[in-house]
């Protein structure tokens, strides 16, 4: 995915839309909108002013919140632009971001956090992995909601029972994911508190996962 830096007329539609800390009804509401150049009904895309120009997306979402299993965060390239975070998708997000992907190649994705334009990318690639990155736009309040509701990538890999290429789906799955990857990520500050403290714990080894490498 080719990155884009959104310009001053796109984010002041903020004003206009739900701001990123604003959580409407304690939800928090992640879209992805792909542009299109196909003549669709004036009810189905959504016109906004990009960098000069005018660009016309679809008002459906390719994927949404509901698709992801985990994330990633990191902070964005300028302190002023606050987190960027790594989505992995679910099998059903997954295959939609790759038909999307193949679809509109050379065309640009838009994301929205609770109908705020955040961050824009151009659809150079197929992307198969299921991986999306969002690479600015997040606040650190947002980042700690997505933390109440979706593991860390970089735990759901270590304490997954799937293979990569079978990410929790269902929202049992990811419940249970969720719970696993928490686990790990409490135990692993555990062993660290330890360590400053000069004592030494031994994990606990599980025989029921299949560790992966780390992030």
């Amino acid at each position: 995915m080719h990155r884009f830096s959104l310009a001053l007329s796109i984010l002041a539609l903020s004003a206009l839309l739900t701001s990123c800390d604003t959580l409407r009804e304690n939800k928090l509401i992640i879209t992805a909108h792909v542009q299109t150049d196909q003549i669709e009904h004036p009810r189905e895309i959504m016109k906004l002013p990009i960098l000069g120009h005018q660009f016309t997306f679809k008002k459906s979402p390719e994927f949404s919140q509901r698709s992801i299993s985990a994330f990633e965060p990191f902070p964005a390239e300028k302190p002023e632009d606050g987190f960027g975070v790594v989505l992995q998708l679910d099998t059903k997000g997954k295959h939609a971001l790759d038909l999307a992907s193949r679809d509109y190649h050379g065309m640009t994705m838009l994301t929205m956090v609770n109908f705020t334009p955040v961050d824009m990318v151009e659809l150079d690639q197929p992307i198969t992995d299921g991986r999306f990155i969002i690479w600015r736009g997040l606040t650190q309040k947002t980042i700690d909601y997505m933390d109440k509701f979706y593991p860390r990538l970089k735990y759901l890999k270590s304490s997954s029972r799937m293979m990569e290429d079978m990410m929790p789906s269902t929202d049992t799955e990811k419940m249970n994911s969720r719970r696993d990857a928490k686990a790990l990520e409490a135990a692993e500050k555990a062993a660290a508190r330890d360590k400053e403290r000069g004592k030494v714990r031994e994990p606990k080894k599980r025989t029921d996962i299949i560790p992966l490498e780390n992030f």
